[in-house]
């Protein structure tokens, strides 16, 4: 197993930075095991942010109208969302500049169908 370069680490990283994700998965052509595997993750990270977020909308629309009590659940809602999208961000982070992969919980399913292909030319 060879080690990975800094590039390959940074650019690892970028995948769970929201909709950079799609910086490295279009424009890196030669892509390394390691940094398509944490493509297919912050992609599946995006989707599942995506959705979470048209559903808060939706909660926000029916739920959120209904004066004190809405309100105090909408913004409980708001909070648990970010900071379990925060929490898992941080963690590929930190787990890609490291140069480790990992798997996120109730995403890997996900992450497995994202459509990105990688080398193992790199021997990573």
């Amino acid at each position: 197993m060879s080690t990975l370069t800094s590039s390959e680490r940074w650019n690892a990283c970028l995948c769970y930075l929201n909709v950079l994700v799609l910086v490295p998965m279009a424009l890196v052509r030669d892509k390394s095991l390691f940094l398509a595997r944490h493509c297919q993750q912050g992609f599946a990270l995006f989707f599942a942010q995506v959705v979470a977020l048209i559903i808060l909308f939706v909660i926000d629309s029916t739920i959120g109208a209904i004066p004190i009590l809405g309100l105090l659940i909408s913004v409980i809602l708001h909070l648990v969302v970010l900071l379990v999208a925060l929490a898992i961000s941080v963690l590929g982070f930190v787990k890609a500049l490291a140069g480790e992969s990992w798997a996120i919980p109730y995403l890997d399913d996900i992450a497995d169908k994202v459509p990105v292909t990688g080398s193992d030319s790199q021997g990573s």
